[in-house]
């Protein structure tokens, strides 16, 4: 149970949230992918390669390098104070990440309108885990795996007309069974307590369903 935990610790760490959203949002079938994939049929693998760089590679560099440097003890970051900088840094790649995509999103006729919230809702809420952070050791892993699940659900229910129904449910489902899993892994490593586990469910989930049900971020 040690080494599944670890593996599911691995593959829902928070660095690939952002990546995971894409792979499902961009291919559900909805009027907005529809009319983006008409518009720029290439464009799909361009973001994809884009967002790995931005929010994936450079984080994982960055965390890497500051290991080297022994700024932190460890790549997992499991001490509290060694997490601010590393948040810091990334909260700058996500937001220039935000910045580009909703200048593409002007250009190509407002298209990336419900995936822009969601990425905003990803900028607030590391934004705010960062704040959190500086007094509290809440659950990075829990608080964006939940965020994925709150935000995915919304932006089903915004992004309508959606051609296969049954595969939305099923996705949806899916990324229940892994907030579970997700969050009951960080426990039985003992990352985390279950307050701060439980913090970072509620967090993750109602700021990303919130935002991007009510398609809040910012347009200029």
């Amino acid at each position: 149970m040690t080494t599944f935990s670890k593996v599911i610790s691995i593959i829902f760490h928070p660095v690939f949230t952002v990546i995971y959203s894409y792979l499902i949002y961009f291919n559900i079938q909805n009027i907005y992918n529809q009319m983006l994939f008409l518009a720029a049929p290439k464009i799909y693998w361009a973001l994809l390669f884009f967002l790995f760089l931005m929010v994936v590679f450079f984080p994982l560099v960055t965390i890497y390098i500051m290991y080297r440097n022994k700024s932190i003890s460890s790549m997992s970051i499991p001490i509290r104070k060694e997490r601010l900088p590393v948040l810091i840094l990334v909260t700058i790649y996500y937001l220039m990440t935000y910045y580009i995509f909703r200048y593409w999103n002007t250009t190509l006729l407002n298209l990336f309108h419900p995936y822009l919230s969601f990425l905003f809702a990803g900028l607030v809420l590391i934004v705010t885990l960062t704040a959190i952070t500086y007094f509290w050791k809440i659950s990075l892993h829990s608080s964006s795996i939940s965020a994925l699940c709150g935000g995915m659900m919304a932006e089903t229910l915004i992004a309508c007309p959606v051609v296969y129904q049954e595969q939305v449910l099923y996705i949806n489902m899916a990324l229940l069974v892994l907030l579970g899993l997700v969050s009951f892994s960080r426990l039985f490593l003992k990352a985390h307590t279950l307050s701060q586990t439980i913090a970072g469910i509620v967090l993750g989930f109602s700021l990303a369903f919130s935002l991007v049900f009510f398609q809040i971020y910012i347009w200029n």
